[in-house]
Order: C-alpha cells, then sequence, then structure tokens
C-alpha cells in the first residue's frame, strides 16, 4: 500500500510541473529562433556601408595631408593628388605638332666672275697693272659667296678666313650697278644702318631676281621702281 500511494503521489507531482517544462521548452525555442534573426540581420549588413567608415578616415587624414603639403608650395604634392582624385589634375595637353623647316636652297656658291680679271691681267703688260692683276687673282683665290634662300654669305680677307652673312628680313633696301658681260654689283642696305656690298656677281640678272623673290615685297618694288643706278629714269 505505502508503495501505491508513492506512486500515486509522484504522478501527481509530475503531472503538475509538465505545463510548466513545456511552456518553459517552448519559451527557449522562441529565445534561440529570435536570435537567429538577429544573427543573420547583423550577417547581412551591406559591406559598402561597413567599410565606408573604414575608409573615409584615411581618405580625410590624406586630404589635411596634402592641402598642407600644397600650402608650402610643392608642385609634386599637387600633381600626385591629381592622380588620386581621377587623374584630371594630371592630365597633360597635347604636344605641339613638330613644324620642319624647308631644306636650305643653294642658289650661287663659288668665288666671284672670273670676268673682273680680264682688265688686269691686260694691265700687266705695263708696270702699273701688275697690282691690280695680283688683286684680282687674289679675290678669285679666296672670295667666296653663297646665296640661299635663307641667307647671304661672303667669305673674304686673306686664305677667306672673314666672314660676312646677312639675311633677308634685314634688309630694307637694295641698289646695283650692272657691268660688262653679263655681270654686275650689289649694295643692300640692313636696319641697323650698315652696309653689304657684293661685286661681280655672276649671272647677275638671274642672281637679283632670286634675292628680290626672298626680300620682303616692298623692298622688291621699291627696288623695280629705281634701285638699279645704271638705268635710266626714263627705264632706258
Amino acid at each position: 500500500m505505502m508503495i501505491l500511494c508513492r506512486l500515486s503521489l509522484l504522478l501527481a507531482v509530475v503531472s503538475a510541473f509538465a505545463p510548466a517544462v513545456r511552456q518553459q521548452r517552448f519559451t527557449n525555442l522562441a529565445l534561440n529562433v529570435a536570435e537567429e534573426k538577429t544573427e543573420e540581420a547583423a550577417v547581412f549588413v551591406p559591406l559598402e556601408e561597413e567599410g565606408g567608415g573604414d575608409e573615409a578616415a584615411p581618405a580625410a587624414q590624406d586630404e589635411e595631408v596634402f592641402d598642407k603639403v600644397e600650402a608650402l608650395g610643392r608642385g609634386s604634392a599637387k600633381k600626385k593628388r591629381g592622380r588620386r582624385k581621377g587623374g584630371s589634375g594630371s592630365a597633360s595637353a597635347p604636344p605641339p605638332a613638330k613644324t620642319t623647316l624647308a631644306p636650305e636652297e643653294v642658289f650661287y656658291e663659288g668665288p666671284p666672275a672670273i670676268t673682273e680679271t680680264i682688265a688686269p691681267t691686260i694691265s700687266i703688260l705695263t708696270v702699273v697693272g701688275i697690282i691690280p692683276a695680283a688683286a684680282a687673282w687674289a679675290r678669285q683665290a679666296w672670295v667666296r659667296y653663297k646665296i640661299t634662300n635663307r641667307r647671304i654669305r661672303v667669305n673674304s680677307g686673306v686664305g677667306g678666313k672673314e666672314m660676312a652673312e646677312i639675311v633677308y628680313p634685314d634688309i630694307v633696301e637694295i641698289r646695283t650697278a650692272k657691268r660688262l658681260f653679263g655681270d654686275g654689283d650689289m649694295v643692300a642696305f640692313l636696319r641697323d644702318g650698315a652696309k653689304f656690298e657684293m661685286r661681280n656677281i655672276p649671272e647677275f640678272d638671274a642672281a637679283l631676281e632670286f634675292i628680290l623673290n626672298q626680300v620682303d615685297e616692298d623692298v622688291a618694288e621699291q627696288y623695280r621702281n629705281g634701285g638699279d643706278v645704271t638705268r635710266r629714269p626714263d627705264g632706258m
């Protein structure tokens, strides 16, 4: 009888506490589900929002550093900063187009006309003619003219060591005098007031026309209106 009483008492106690145990298990299960949802919400936070704050602080610090360096006037820091911001600050202008000069055209290069030695050579028959003949042949040996589309050069002196050169833009006036056998002399007046002389130019008409094509139009027109001193005023 005692055993039956104890068993009945134990069953009554178990039946009394069973609803509470079930409710506690249900409560624990609900808490576990809520925690799992909270963890999933924490896991699926967008990466941009998590990393934005971390990158913003170093970027702000870099900006402050470059601002201080720019205040000191260092151009290299400005260049680097432009590259960091997307390269707009370091964009270089396109290289200028290369311009090449036309090759220099040589119209004449050589000594004065040989005809300048005819009269002095004939005068050697007289004692007085020896000196002019020697001077004429010395000019043939040492004087060199060079006429190009950019400049006029004259080498003269003993051994041809003295050199004089002019460019066409410096010429403001030209005067000429023709000689026999198609040769001629020319004097060019320069902007600084100097004179540039050439005597016994071979093939004078062609050389003069070439020079007139290189000088300013006003200079060429002025010469054609009266630059040849051997021409009569009426054009004859």
